[in-house]
């Protein structure tokens, strides 16, 4: 599974990229880790939150500690993956556009898809990429 990306909001990276390294766009290869196998001190969510997959997707593993091969992996509570970096520039790489346009609120495709509501969430750091 690979997950590339562009930015939409902020228009240009501000501080809050900058300490999380979020780049313009990237892409991204995501591994699920196997539950059944065992973290390292320290790592991970503990036995009792991990993913409790049905047999047929525990199979999916194959004894491997992680799979990157299915999707349906990431919709249980409890699913830990990792996100390893593939490419700066997944448009050449892959040749997909990832198409963005300028946003305002009202029209930002992420705050529409979680549903955000402008008076509970705050909105300044998505436009000006700042801490509040």
């Amino acid at each position: 599974m690979h997950l590339s990306y562009a930015l939409e909001l902020p228009e240009r990276p501000g501080e809050v990229q900058k300490a999380f390294r979020i780049a313009p766009e990237a892409s991204y290869v995501l591994s699920v880790k196997n539950p059944e196998k065992g973290s390292p001190a320290n790592a991970g969510l503990r036995k009792q939150d991990q993913a409790d997959y049905p047999d047929k997707l525990q199979k999916e593993f194959r004894g491997r500690r992680f799979d990157r091969e299915d999707v349906e992996l990431l919709d249980f509570e409890g699913a830990e993956f990792l996100l390893v970096g593939a490419r700066t520039n997944p448009e050449v790489a892959y040749g997909v556009e990832l198409d963005t346009d300028a946003a305002d609120y009202e029209h930002a495709d992420t705050v529409r898809r979680l549903r955000m509501v402008k008076s509970r969430h705050p909105v300044k750091p998505l436009f000006e990429g700042r801490w509040d």
